[in-house]
């Protein structure tokens, strides 16, 4: 603690008078989060080695092959401490450079070489929902949930414009070139470079911006459901659009769909790229301001939207294997494979048919209509033009074919083919994908031709054979919710729990160390001398672990409880621990040695030698029976006294030797979740549903304060050691510091994106743990700068101005909240 003297004017105590000043914690790192499900991935070099994910509110660069984390790329903090999730990323191509959009509307554009960021471009009022450079880099779309599609100049580091017109969320974006890029010349004035937009919504609804006029000039709505994908291959000959139903939507783009030719482009198309040159090497000849001018920039203006209101024409659709909704459609880096992935569990790999291969389906359609009409001897010549002329247009079947069907075991959330120069070096291998799942983990898959030939797309089978799974990105990060979590006595060690594995980690760095297969773990105790974990189950099992070793050991309990184990506590002379289940029981367990035979190894077939080990296991003690289930259970520092919170909402108090009731604590109107005592055996803090903290004396029973602690219910308390100081979390994804002598709110941590399940803290009380729902795990750290409480409300309240402006009613009731507060405090 840190004591100082205030004479600031305007200060109304008695002078002299001497106010309390904290030490604030602060959030070291973050760690457990390999990729969030609300962004594709993104390979970020051209060699395909590392991939680009969005860990909630960081981008974690990760190395495939090696499963590593090879760099990190963190946001500067917030004056709030929140730090908004990454929703979208893109990646210019041939670049280092990487945007990235987030739930508050801002897009944050990073340099992957130095891990810099100084740019931070604001448009949107809501999330970020769709990202996409053109083909040089030089411009970013981005869409969002507030219906506005804004066009951003990445040089110059501002907006262009803004276009208005989709009716709900825009759910994707991309460009599509009107003319081949062939020197990269920029003899054009506008930025965009002649260059289309279009974009989809949620509103069913695909629409063709001309960027030169910032006009829409061409919309299609015939989709009958709600369009949440689109893009162009690299020819800009087809675009292809997904929606909610099972149907693929091809068009050809500006007439190009249908040609056979290599580079999508006819020779017109390069003539009218010169004759525009040079109309407007002679427009910038005319005297600036001239009639001449204004007359030529209409015509070029009505050209212009003339040539977008026809940009798109389509040429039907296929149906889908997986009837689940699009979620995303890409083309590979050369046009040769589309992807397509679904809310379920699919990824679905498309090839694209060469020319040749369309060719021979029109050949063999018309063979088939001639020999059909033969058969009904129609001869007429009308007829026979018209059906020859039907025979000769391409439909979308003759464009894109099925070839492969990725499923994985978990739901897929989006995906990313790898660059070309990863196939060379894997013989035989046609496709490789990067698939994130909602699972916290990122799978790359290999496809590989049917006949196993040389990898070479022009020569033998068109067939691709069944997807393998290569390597997966999973070890660093829980598959679900972080449940529980325990620091080893020297705080050199981190234990969590999730729904089906035990992770051991070093706090320090965050790495993981390893990973232990056990059942959905809600409690977790370590045993004396940190080597050895018991975890609380919720099929009322106790798990034994060896943490050094990452072994299971059979000294466990399979059979302990016949419900959840919902809390267990250490008794303090280090003899066993106390666990509370819903089967209405407190049970208490003491550590054994017991001795475990092994058999090594035979030296013939008669002799075998035998060894004998002693091996930690749990053995129980006895039982107290309760009325109600026992939600959390705690021994008092001092091993006098056992409490234990049951679902009547109540907490009781007994006698740990004898077990004889001796206090009831009644005051909650939703049960208690939670609950700790200091380390003087002096107070007790209990949290419940009703979302407010308790502070109880252990002497007489007596409430001495009851606070407002979350916006949800508090799922989790735990004391400074050696202080009244407690840490509380919520469900209302916050962190809270109290000070439980003078009961008032000291520090508000945010950090998490859901909900807080568990914390830990350390025993010296330098530093917390905590995890949630996000299957993030934060690291709270004292630092040596001190504030005081009343500095930290107008603190809190001018974050609130700021945050509020132009916000609801909860925002200003919010605000107002906070007033009143800083003005008691004066």
């Amino acid at each position: 603690l840190v004591f100082t003297r205030l004479e600031a004017p305007g200060w109304s105590s008695p002078r002299g008078a001497m106010v309390k000043a904290y030490l604030r914690y602060e959030q070291a790192r973050a760690f457990g989060v390999i990729a969030s499900p609300e962004a594709c991935p993104v390979y970020a070099d051209e060699k395909g080695k590392l991939v680009v994910t969005a860990a909630l509110e960081r981008l974690a660069v990760w190395d495939v092959r090696r499963g590593v984390e090879h760099q990190s790329l963190i946001p500067p903090a917030r004056e709030s401490g929140l730090v908004p999730a990454v929703t979208k990323i893109a990646r210019a191509p041939n670049s280092s450079l990487v945007a990235a959009g987030a739930a508050d509307g801002s897009i944050r554009l990073w340099n992957l070489e130095d891990g810099t960021s100084d740019v931070l471009l604001k448009g949107h009022k809501s999330e970020v929902t769709a990202l996409r450079f053109n083909a040089s880099g030089s411009l970013l779309v981005s869409g969002g949930k507030d219906t506005n599609v804004v066009i951003w100049d990445v040089v110059a580091e501002m907006g262009l414009c803004r276009l208005r017109g989709h009716k709900d969320q825009v759910t994707d974006a991309v460009f599509v070139e009107a003319a081949p890029n062939t020197s990269g010349s920029t003899t054009k004035t506008s930025a965009s470079n002649g260059a289309r937009l279009v974009t989809c919504g949620k509103d069913a609804a695909v629409r063709v911006w001309d960027l030169d006029t910032q006009h829409c000039a061409q919309t299609l709505a015939h989709f009958g459901a709600e369009c949440w994908s689109l893009d162009v291959d690299p020819r800009n000959a087809r675009l292809v659009v997904g929606t909610a139903d099972e149907r693929l939507h091809v068009f050809s783009v500006a007439g190009r769909g249908g040609d056979f030719g290599g580079d999508g482009f006819s020779e017109n198309d390069d003539d009218a790229a010169d004759g525009d040159e040079n109309d407007e090497t002679a427009v910038g000849k005319r005297r600036p301001g001239s009639e001449d001018e204004t007359k030529a920039r209409r015509e070029r203006d009505a050209v212009s939207i003339a040539e977008a209101s026809a940009l798109l024409t389509p040429m039907g659709f296929v149906r889908r294997a997986d009837r689940s909704r699009v979620s995303t459609v890409r083309f590979d880096e050369r046009g040769t494979f589309l992807g397509v992935q679904t809310v379920g569990r699919a990824v679905e790999v498309y090839r694209c048919r060469d020319a040749r291969e369309m060719s021979k389906r029109l050949k063999r359609r018309a063979k088939r209509r001639r020999e059909k009409r033969k058969a009904d001897k129609k001869t007429e010549h009308s007829d026979e033009s018209e059906e020859e002329e039907g025979a000769n247009v391409l439909d979308a079947s003759d464009v894109v074919d099925l070839a492969a069907v990725v499923r994985t075991k978990s739901k897929t959330r989006g995906f990313a083919f790898a660059p070309r120069a990863r196939l060379k070096k894997r013989p035989g291998v046609k496709v490789v994908l990067a698939v994130l799942t909602d699972a916290n983990a990122v799978e790359e898959w290999e496809i590989a031709g049917a006949d196993d030939g040389d990898g070479d797309d022009d020569g033998g089978s068109k067939e691709l054979a069944e997807p393998t799974r290569a390597r997966a990105l999973e070890a660093a990060g829980h598959r679900a919710d972080v449940r529980a979590a325990a620091l080893s006595p020297n705080d050199a060690t981190l234990v969590t729990c999730s729904h089906k594995g035990v992770k051991v980690w070093d706090p320090s760095s965050g790495s993981c160390a390893r990973t232990i297969e056990s059942g959905y773990g809600l409690c977790v105790v370590f045993a004396p001398g940190g080597r050895h974990v018991v975890v609380g189950t919720k099929g009322g099992a106790l798990e034994l672990f060896d943490v050094d070793a990452g072994a299971f050991l059979s000294g466990g309990v399979p059979d302990a409880h016949e419900g959840a184990v919902w809390g267990m506590a250490s008794l303090p002379d280090g003899s066993g621990f106390v666990t509370a289940s819903a089967d209405k029981t407190v049970k208490f367990f003491e550590w054994t040695l017991a001795e475990v035979e092994e058999n090594g190894d035979e030296t013939n077939e008669t002799t075998q030698s035998v060894f004998t080990r002693r091996e930690l296991c749990v053995s129980h003690v006895k039982t107290l029976q309760m009325a109600e289930d026992v939600l959390s259970v705690s021994v008092t520092p001092d091993g006098k006294l056992l409490s234990v919170s049951l679902l009547d909402n109540t907490l009781k108090v007994f006698f740990a030797d004898s077990l004889k009731f001796f206090l009831s604590l009644y005051g909650h109107r939703l049960p208690a979740l939670c609950h700790d005592v200091s380390s003087d055996s002096r107070l007790l803090a209990s949290g419940g549903a009703d979302k407010n903290i308790r502070v109880w004396g252990l002497d007489f029973g007596d409430c001495h304060k009851s606070l407002f602690a979350h916006d949800d219910s508090v799922t989790c308390l735990k004391f400074v050691p050696k202080t009244h100081y407690l840490f509380s979390c919520g469900k209302d994804a916050s962190v809270k510091y109290w000070d439980a002598d003078k009961f008032e709110p000291l520090l508000t941590l945010n950090g998490h994106h859901a909900a807080a399940w568990c914390c830990a803290m350390s025993a010296r009380g330098d530093f917390l743990v905590t995890g949630g729902h996000d299957r993030a795990i934060r690291v709270w750290e004292r630092t040596d700068e001190p504030f005081f409480v009343d500095e930290e409300k107008e603190r809190r309240l001018e974050s609130l101005l700021e945050e509020g402006d132009g916000g609801d009613d909860d925002d200003d009731d919010r605000v107002a909240a906070a007033a009143r507060d800083a003005a008691a405090a004066r």
